[in-house]
């Protein structure tokens, strides 16, 4: 049986790289979500990467800014298509990884974005740190329970992206 591949080219002003987090407080079953003052949508933190940074760092520098919550990268228990690194093979596989949890992709006026999403960890408890977000940005910050995520949140890539970690987070706590 023949199989297909979709391709697509797109250069570097045709796209545009962004990553972002599903943050947990783990103890307290809540998740991390901004409320767009303007429109009044509820989303998902995410953010531009910088030219010469990382994913990771910019997922987790885009949640503080837009949430003024310091958030950390959670590993959780997924399956990845990632390969492992020649130092740990033939030692097992990990149960638990910090790689992205999932991409999802939109496209606007021609332009490509791409968005790489992790899990991160925060304490919902900590007050949160002012005067983070950029000028053009108007965001509340708000923690919402796990059982009221999918629906408060507007967007239904940001409610799949969620559940997912959701369901890690909550599988790596069964372990």
């Amino acid at each position: 049986m023949a199989t297909s591949t979709a391709r697509s080219l797109f250069f570097a002003n045709q796209f545009a790289i962004s990553c972002g987090t599903v943050t947990v407080d783990v103890s307290r079953a809540k998740v991390l979500l901004i409320r767009c003052r303007r429109t009044g949508e509820y989303m998902l933190p995410k953010g531009r990467k910088d030219i010469g940074e990382g994913l990771e760092h910019t997922a987790t520098r885009e949640t503080f800014e837009e949430t003024g919550i310091p958030a950390q990268l959670l590993p959780v228990d997924i399956e990845t298509m990632a390969t492992m690194p020649s130092s740990i093979m033939g030692k097992g596989s990990p149960k638990v990884v910090t790689e992205p949890l999932a991409v999802t992709q939109r496209v606007n006026k021609g332009v490509l974005k791409i968005i790489f999403w992790y899990v991160g960890s925060a304490d919902s408890a900590v007050a949160r740190e002012e005067g983070t977000q950029n000028e053009d940005e108007g965001y509340d910050t708000i923690w919402v329970g796990f059982n009221e995520v999918e629906s408060t949140l507007r967007f239904d890539d940001d409610k799949g992206v969620a559940r997912e970690a959701i369901g890690a987070v909550s599988r790596g706590q069964a372990a």
